[in-house]
């Protein structure tokens, strides 16, 4: 699985025309590899996150619900696709060519 992190505050930087074009760079990347079979699923993740906090494993701590995610960390999680690879080496240069900069966390998917 490929998960997308950007700055939000860079993206909104942008002026309307380059994100314009930033957005159809992103769509002929996500095209170019789902038509080649690659990207198998994948979705833009819309603004609202609720993080449900359960506490410790297998504990019977109460559940806190609250607004966003508040790691501690700049960049947000802006979409992800899950590709099919022969191994980890494919899912890495595909990775490469993302186009919108920011970061690609590559990550394995349990069987």
């Amino acid at each position: 699985m490929l998960t997308f992190y950007a700055i939000e505050d860079e993206w909104m930087a942008l002026t309307q025309s380059e994100r314009e074009t930033g957005i159809a760079d992103i769509g002929e990347w996500f095209g170019e590899h789902a038509r080649s079979g690659k990207i198998v699923e994948g979705h833009r993740l819309g603004r609202g996150t609720k993080t449900v906090r359960l506490g410790r494993v297998r504990k019977k701590d109460l559940p806190m619900v609250s607004d966003g995610p508040f790691m501690e960390a700049k960049e947000s999680v802006g979409s992800y696709a899950v590709v099919d690879v022969k191994d980890e080496a494919e899912a890495i240069a595909i990775a490469k060519r993302w186009p919108a900069g920011g970061i690609v966390e590559v990550r394995p998917v349990a069987e």
